[in-house]
């Protein structure tokens, strides 16, 4: 591997002076769909992180966070994203060389983000949607930065939650108030009614956007990681992932309305303005996507706890929107 990794080191601008003994590769973290290290080269005092991935999955996630860095973070401003110095794509893995944040980003705190940084975090994705939307100024971009992300990926989970949606209704069974059992059954049609928010208010969506997927410097600012599921789709989907999922129900409460403040502001700030009544509808929307997750993670034999904290989440900021009664 440190030969392998040598070898595409040396083709990037500025290493071109390295030595097989400068490198040494530290592991640093083992995902579902790749392998990451911290490579450092003693003679330029520095180092990048080495995301790699697996034979499995040259095509599925690491294979759609390379063509995220190749075709959309080249036109996004610097610091929403690592910097990606080389991808490379074979025939059995693929790699991505990404400048290391280590020295001046931080991960977001456990268990739960500060409310500072769900701001920073709310921020960044708003610039994103922002950026890309098709009402913005990048809009002459458009067709080059969809085409460089997955067809239907949205679709496609969909299509699987509404398979194990039955199943994990008669699963929890008992376990849940009629009405929550009610109300999950009336999903069904999820796709159909997301499918009908319209394709004008799409924008390139993170696709998992929980606090974990970032990285905060001290200013604050947050630079949104692990790019594995990138989507078309509304903004409000991110939004209600980060909020209604993976906030706890009384931060979510406290701090719902500043952070659908601080989205609308960013959003106006980066010219596509959004309207609070199509904003509240899409947000409902994606309050009852994010649903999918927990779903999901019953079938794929994510441990209990996780799946069910998730549910309780997600089934909280419903009721507060008034969806479940």
């Amino acid at each position: 591997m440190i030969e392998e990794t040598f070898t595409h080191l040396k083709s990037i601008d500025g290493f071109g002076d390295l030595s097989l003994e400068d490198i040494r590769i530290e592991p640093l973290q083992t995902l579902a769909h790749s392998e990451v290290y911290r490579v450092r080269l003693h003679s330029l005092s520095t180092s990048v992180i080495l995301k790699k991935s697996g034979a499995a999955d040259v095509a599925g996630l690491a294979g759609r966070e390379r063509q995220f860095y190749r075709h959309v973070a080249p036109l996004l401003p610097p610091g929403l994203v690592p910097g990606c110095l080389l991808i490379v794509d074979g025939d059995r893995t693929g790699s991505l060389v990404m400048e290391d944040l280590s020295g001046s980003h931080r991960p977001a705190s456990s268990p739960a983000p500060t409310r500072a940084e769900c701001r920073c975090f709310v921020e960044a994705l708003a610039t994103l949607h922002g950026l890309t939307g098709r009402g913005s100024a990048s809009q002459s971009k458009w067709t080059d930065i969809a085409a460089g992300l997955p067809a239907g990926t949205i679709q496609q989970r969909l299509g699987f939650f509404q398979l194990v949606l039955e199943p994990f209704i008669s699963a929890i069974h008992g376990q849940v108030d009629r009405e929550v059992e009610r109300f999950l059954a009336g999903l069904h049609d999820l796709e159909h009614r997301i499918a009908q928010a319209g394709d004008q208010a799409d924008v390139i969506v993170h696709g998992d956007a929980h606090f974990a997927n970032a990285l905060f410097s001290p200013e604050p600012r947050a630079c949104l990681i692990d790019w594995g599921m990138p989507m078309v789709a509304f903004g409000e989907i991110d939004l209600a992932h980060a909020l209604a999922l993976n906030l706890p129900p009384n931060l979510r409460r406290e701090w719902e309305q500043e952070m659908t403040d601080v989205y609308l502001g960013r959003m106006a700030a980066c010219g596509s303005p959004i309207g609070e009544a199509a904003f509240l509808e899409r947000y409902r929307l994606g309050v009852l996507y994010s649903l999918v997750s927990p779903v999901i993670w019953w079938c794929s034999g994510v441990p209990e706890p996780q799946w069910r904290s998730a549910l309780a989440n997600s089934l909280d900021a419903a009721r507060g929107l008034g969806l479940l009664t």
